[in-house]
């Protein structure tokens, strides 16, 4: 059976909306999580792709956080055997740290926190509708790496997407989460709800009825897309 590869960096409330979907689809979800001391597992025949997901860590802080720079190498030696690699929020700012690009807190200290609309560049409308609304939850960005294209750009974080060569691609932003999963970041998260960027709780909870399904929907699009069967 081919395999998805799902590196995590936190303990869900609930499957994501990708990971169902994958399932769905009849791929193997394979989850590791190296913060917890999982090692990660070799990429043989049958892996069919690869999501590194999102976290609370910094890239910017990997003395404190040192299994995200096996994390990085195993993302560098996944580009050079062509396995479709995805990476969102923290997972495609690793991807950009490995191609050499900057990861680090926004200039003026502001966070995202809420659902922002998608300024999607003309390399991008490939892949991205116009008119998107997308859920961001975090505090540090990417530039863009030298080699990669961008696919779309953002209002508080100007890089939100980019694809480097045929087979890897990093987003900023969150399509997979559920509701339960927002209602978890809204508790975990709560600090930041006030800082410059970030929506109000109300404002998050309107973005999520008005938007989220459209989303989710793009999203399975896209994973049909990307990670095929063999």
């Amino acid at each position: 059976m081919s395999e998805i590869i799902v590196i995590g960096h936190e303990t869900p409330v609930d499957r994501d909306e990708g990971i169902r979907h994958l399932e769905r689809r009849g791929f193997a979800i394979r989850q590791t999580r190296p913060d917890q001391g999982e090692p990660l597992p070799p990429v043989h025949e049958h892996t069919a792709g690869i999501i590194v997901t999102g976290g609370p860590q910094y890239v910017s802080d990997l003395e404190r956080f040192p299994y995200l720079r096996d994390e990085m190498a195993f993302i560098g030696t996944a580009m050079e055997a062509g396995v479709p690699l995805l990476g969102i929020c923290l997972g495609g700012q690793l991807i950009a740290a490995q191609l050499g690009a900057t990861v680090d807190f926004h200039p003026q200290g502001h966070v995202a926190l809420g659902y922002y609309p998608l300024h999607v560049t003309e390399a991008g409308k490939d892949w991205l509708p116009d008119d998107l609304m997308v859920l961001a939850g975090n505090a540090q960005g990417f530039s863009l790496p030298t080699g990669a294209t961008s696919l779309a750009t953002g209002d508080v974080f100007p890089n939100q997407a980019f694809h480097y060569g045929a087979t890897t691609m990093a987003l900023q932003f969150h399509p997979e989460v559920t509701r339960l999963i927002l209602d978890q970041w809204q508790d975990e998260l709560a600090g930041n709800i006030g800082k410059p960027g970030t929506q109000s709780l109300a404002e998050q909870d309107r973005g999520f009825a008005q938007y989220n399904n459209r989303l989710t929907d793009w999203y399975r699009s896209f994973l049909d897309r990307f990670f095929k069967r063999p």
